[in-house]
């Protein structure tokens, strides 16, 4: 017994764990993206550096004489393990890495957290836990053919480096570059000057443009609404059929940007009226940063609107509470502060389906219209969130839950008409982030660079054209800002939208977090123009458009005021 316990040992249960994982994540990447055999194998081969890293771990651990070593070397693998496991769940769930430096943010609403555990996931969770305990003899045998395999992945990683393309490498676990910068100390990040500051202070954006009738507005922000899949936006064949004969209705932006991927960066951007630019001395914590800053809301309170802000989802999920404190909204309500939520049915995150949304909508509304003021309500949805999930009786696909969520949308439109808002009133109808899936190849074809961003924009109200069709380019960012501006036809609006890529903390470096780009109006957004905004410089990746001066003062503008705003909330004086 004694004697087969000091033997030396090689898990390989949990190796192949990782090369079966391998496969499946590249295989559903691929099928989702409509990717041929090559750039299947290009996926499989992505994580080739982070299994070598295994390997080593696992080939050490084979080495090891039992005792504290060798139980830490395989604490350790186990560890790495999981987290791969998480990490490709997320990317195909979410199209995004996991983020540890997220997981505490997550936990406090586990109910949104664990809605993402599906069969496949726990599958998963059980085959990773019965293959811990598979271990075989470390022999000569063994010792070989797993030199052999570390040599294969090594190559294969760094062939992986050099030619995958820029939109698969993201896929990537980990690359030697990231590897090597994550060992490194990371650049102290120079800060705007008091000079610099009163500088671009002289150029700060002009007020914003709130139409002069002061309109009741209606902001309806529908979760993960994309344009790639209505056929009237995009001209492709999609399941929103329902959004299409409501734009019958109304005016419908084609060329409207997101400037972000996810739900918290599409609010800043909207209810903030800027795109989520990280700046010099701010945290990673978004909402907790924008919460402190100048926002286009602001704006409208001082021109007399009662700002109101509606969602079926919690507040406190990811710190939304603090964000929207900070905004100085007139009232904000959630799932937990609205009585008839409180103790209806979960569907997706944790929250109850749009139907009671609208419900408890439709009374906000009709209470603030016969108030003295205009009011700007902001409504966020949750029903369409992922994993789908039907909030009715229907099958959890993404036909049949959109197929729902659209007819929740129908009904909402119509008793708003019957109630008689559009007398005095407009509904802004857009999606706060792209559908978190995979890029697939009919996407990048039809958008090409630009494809991510992509969401749209209906305008309903009486004064505004229906049925009709804008060409004009629009972003989150300017859309309350410049909304008095969208009647006149000869008005550029967004020329050139900015994208802001989702920066998190995955090996305790923060990635992306100075990661833009943006999409020209003249090149219809094909081409993507990649640029990073360290502390108080900006710095072209690649071709330096024309157009350049322009993004760049803008940016400037907008993050030197941040940080002079920061500066000010800590008590400190700029630098």
């Amino acid at each position: 017994m004694n004697s087969a316990q000091n033997k030396n040992t090689f898990p390989l249960g949990l190796m192949l764990f990782v090369l079966i994982l391998v496969i499946y994540k590249a295989a559903m990447l691929a099928a989702g993206m409509m990717l041929d055999w090559q750039e299947f194998l290009i996926l499989a081969g992505l994580d080739s550096f982070y299994i070598a890293l295994l390997l080593l771990i696992a080939i050490f651990h084979g080495f090891a004489e039992p005792g504290m070593l060798r139980a830490t070397l395989r604490l350790t693998l186990v560890l790495m393990t999981f987290f791969y496991l998480v990490d490709s769940f997320v990317i195909l769930m979410l199209d995004e890495h996991a983020s540890l430096f997220d997981i505490a943010r997550y936990s406090m609403e586990p109910g949104a957290f664990l809605s993402f555990f599906n069969v496949r996931a726990y599958s998963a969770i059980l085959l990773f836990l019965v293959s811990v305990i598979i271990v075989c003899e470390f022999t000569p045998a063994v010792k070989k053919s797993g030199t052999i395999l570390l040599l294969v992945m090594l190559l294969t990683g760094g062939f992986c480096e050099v030619y995958t393309p820029q939109p698969l490498a993201r896929y990537s676990m980990l690359g030697a570059v990231s590897l090597l910068e994550d060992f490194r100390s990371q650049e102290v990040v120079s800060s705007y000057s008091a000079e610099q500051i009163e500088f671009y202070a002289g150029q700060e954006r002009e007020a914003a443009s709130i139409p002069s009738t002061k309109p009741d507005i209606i902001l309806l922000v529908i979760e993960s609404l994309s344009s790639i899949n209505s056929k009237k936006v995009s001209g492709l064949a999609g399941f929103l059929d329902g959004f299409d004969t409501l734009a019958e209705e109304g005016l419908l932006f084609r060329n409207f940007f997101a400037n972000h991927q996810a739900s918290e960066g599409g609010l800043i951007a909207l209810l903030g009226g800027f795109p989520p630019i990280h700046f010099p001395t701010a945290t990673p914590y978004m909402f907790d940063e924008f919460a402190i800053q100048p926002s286009v809301l602001a704006e409208y309170r001082q021109q007399g609107y009662f700002t109101d802000f509606l969602t079926s989802s919690d507040l406190r999920f990811i710190g939304m509470n603090r964000y929207l404190d900070g905004l100085g909204l007139d009232r904000s309500r959630g799932r937990d502060e609205i009585d008839a939520m409180k103790t209806a049915p979960r569907i997706v995150q944790n929250a109850p389906s749009d139907a009671l949304l609208y419900d408890e909508a439709l009374l906000t509304i009709q209470q603030l219209s016969s108030a003295q003021k205009p009011f700007l309500l902001t409504i966020a949805t949750t029903s369409t969130h992922l994993p789908y999930t039907h909030p009715g009786e229907g099958p959890d696909t993404p036909e049949a839950v959109w197929e729902w969520s659209m007819q929740e949308l129908a009904e909402f439109y119509r008793e708003l008409s019957a109630s008689g808002y559009f007398e005095h009133g407009i509904l802004l109808i857009t999606g706060d982030h792209r559908q978190m899936l995979p890029l697939n190849g009919t996407e990048t074809e039809r958008y090409g660079g630009s494809a991510r961003a992509r969401v749209p924009l209906l305008v309903i109200g009486k004064d505004y054209p229906r049925d009709e069709i804008d060409e004009r380019f629009f972003q989150h960012a300017d859309l309350l800002r410049m909304l008095g501006e969208i009647q006149q036809p000869e008005a550029r609006l967004s020329p050139q939208p900015i994208w802001v890529e989702r920066y998190n903390r995955k090996y305790g470096r923060i990635e992306l977090i100075d990661s833009l780009s943006v999409f020209d109006e003249a090149g219809l957004g094909r081409h993507e123009y990649r640029l990073k905004a360290s502390g108080n410089r900006i710095e072209w990746l690649g071709e330096r458009p024309g157009f350049a001066r322009r993004v760049e003062n803008r940016i400037h503008v907008q993050r030197s005021l941040h940080q002079q705003v920061r500066s000010l909330a800590n008590g400190q004086e700029a630098n």
